[in-house]
């Protein structure tokens, strides 16, 4: 008995987990809710009445249910990392803000819009991004990221073209027993999205993030996890945009072949600045005029590319035109001539048409737009 407990105070603990890495509890629209059961509803409190005692929870897929709280609600708090239910806290029906994730249990009504909660599970917003922070910084300091090159099941080694400031660079992933893995979920570069997964999934082409050790030289690499996910990168020229269908259409550089890109609204459109353009091609002017840019021996390894990536300037798919270069980032499909955009990169030419900007750089770039933690 107590180890069905456990089991299943570890699966509240993951929910609430997953649910903290979406951005908006609007994130996705499904028919069917699942995070809304006959028993159950998983979501954020994004309204609490006090004179009824009821607290309106809004789901992922963006439903909205009324838990009703009593006396008889039982109320705990769960630490972030914690998962088995002796390190839960108790609290009280006060003791919890909009903003925090919540799993209720219950019996849910006919219409799925109402429930008398009997547990009421926390974890509260401020103590999510704390860990969410923290996580980052790890990946920061303790990450690597880059293409798989190549693959040695018989010894577990991940061979991958590593991005650093001075470009790709060989560096191989030597996992153990104790690594662990996860896969990007198809057409999602969401970090929280990420599913489990083991060596079997990988293939040469993939994109890896790894958390671990480098070893002094850099050569090689002990991770405590590994995520990877199947993702194409493409390159062209607009030909086509149907705005009614959020659509557009590009001459892929490398197939030689019009592909359509579907954007969504999940897809991140963000513009190339000369700053990371000239970190992406040391050595190479980003323009006639370019403003200050951190050269590869003033860019810090790694992440730091990153970072900047991160705070490119977003922009609308109205402001495209036919004859902008651009770059998209998406799940490879069966379907050559389609791609559902994870991500779409503006203000391209220069690095396509770089000496110094070959495919490797493309990739690099395409593969900076997937989510990290």
């Amino acid at each position: 008995m107590r180890k069905k407990k456990s089991t299943a105070s570890s699966r509240i603990a993951g929910l609430l987990f997953a649910l903290a890495g979406f951005s908006s509890p609007l994130f996705a629209q499904v028919n069917a809710d699942q995070n809304i059961t006959p028993l159950s509803v998983l979501g954020v409190v994004t309204e609490l009445k006090a004179d009824t005692h009821e607290v309106i929870i809004t789901t992922a897929a963006g439903s909205k249910v009324t838990v009703t709280l009593s006396d008889s609600t039982v109320f705990m708090r769960i630490p972030p990392g914690e998962k088995t239910r002796d390190k839960f806290v108790k609290i009280t029906a006060h003791d919890f803000a909009v903003g925090d994730s919540v799993f209720a249990r219950g019996r849910i009504s006919e219409d799925r819009k109402t429930m008398p909660a009997r547990e009421f599970y926390v974890m509260s917003k401020g103590e999510i991004a704390g860990k969410r922070d923290r996580e980052r910084e790890a990946w920061r300091n303790r990450g690597i990221a880059g293409t798989v090159t190549a693959l040695k099941p018989e010894s577990n080694e991940i061979t991958i073209d590593a991005r650093t400031a001075e470009g790709p660079k060989p560096v191989v992933i030597a996992a153990t027993k104790g690594t662990s893995y996860r896969r990007y979920a198809p057409n999602s570069a969401h970090f929280s999205e990420a599913r489990p997964g083991s060596f079997s999934d990988l293939a040469v082409g993939d994109q890896v993030r790894a958390l671990g050790t480098k070893s002094a030289d850099g050569a090689r690499f002990a991770p405590d996890e590994i995520v990877s996910g199947s993702f194409q990168t493409l390159t062209g020229t607009i030909s086509e945009i149907s705005p009614d269908k959020n659509e557009l259409k590009i001459s892929d550089q490398a197939g030689h072949q019009a592909v359509t890109v579907a954007v969504t609204k999940d897809s991140a459109l963000r513009r190339l600045t000369p700053e990371l353009l000239s970190a992406l091609t040391p050595g190479k002017p980003a323009g006639a005029n370019p403003p200050p840019a951190a050269s590869a021996s003033q860019t810090k390894p790694n992440t730091d590319l990153q970072e900047m990536f991160d705070q490119l300037p977003t922009f609308a798919l109205a402001e495209l035109k036919v004859g902008d270069a651009i770059l998209v980032a998406g799940s490879k499909s069966v379907d050559v001539t389609r791609v559902t955009a994870i991500s779409i990169v503006s203000g391209v030419g220069p690095l396509l048409q770089s000496a110094h900007g070959d495919r490797r750089n493309a990739v690099a770039l395409g593969a900076m737009s997937l989510g990290g933690p």
